[in-house]
C-alpha cells in the first residue's frame, strides 16, 4: 500500500518534531524530556515569510513576546498559553497599532523544547489571506534560552 502525499507530509512533520535535535556550533540550549520553560528566541518560517519569534513564559504558562518578519523594522506582539504537560503552545499575533488580534498560531513544542510547529490562520486580508488560504503552516526553531 502506497502512502498518499499527506500521509508523508504528516509523517515526516512528525518525525521533525518529535525526534530530531538541531545541533548549531558554539550554543547551548537547554533541553528536557517534557521542557517546562520555552522563553527564548526562536527562528523559523510562517506562511512562506522568514520570522523571529520571542517568547517570554511566566509561572502560571502565559506566554508573550514579540515576532517580526525578517526585513521589516516593525515588532508586532503574541500572547498566550503554552501546557508543558501536552507541549501544546497557542497564541495570537496582535498588530503593534491595535489590540484586535490577526493570526492564531496553534502548535506543539518538540520533545527536548528546540522546534515548535503547528498552523496558523489568518483573518484579514492585509495580514496574509487571500483565495488561496487562510490556513498556514508554520515552524520555529529555538536559537537561544534568552528572548533578546
Amino acid at each position: 500500500m502506497k502512502a498518499s502525499p499527506k500521509t508523508k507530509v504528516a509523517l515526516t512533520a512528525g518525525i521533525m518534531l518529535g525526534g530530531m535535535t538541531m545541533l548549531l556550533p558554539n550554543v547551548a540550549l537547554s533541553q528536557s524530556a517534557t521542557p517546562g520553560n520555552i522563553t527564548g528566541r526562536w527562528s523559523g518560517v510562517g506562511d512562506d515569510t522568514s520570522i523571529t519569534l520571542r517568547i517570554t513564559q511566566t509561572a502560571n504558562n502565559v506566554i508573550s513576546g514579540t515576532m517580526i518578519d525578517n526585513g521589516t523594522t516593525s515588532p508586532v506582539r503574541i500572547e498566550g498559553f503554552y501546557i508543558p504537560s501536552t507541549r501544546r503552545i497557542v497564541f495570537v499575533r496582535i498588530p503593534a497599532n491595535s489590540s484586535i488580534p490577526f493570526q492564531f498560531y496553534d502548535g506543539w513544542i518538540s520533545q527536548r523544547g528546540l522546534r515548535i510547529g503547528g498552523h496558523l490562520s489568518v483573518w484579514t486580508i492585509g495580514n496574509g489571506a487571500s483565495a488561496n488560504g487562510v490556513d498556514f503552516p508554520f515552524n520555529f526553531t529555538k536559537v537561544s534560552d534568552f528572548p533578546n
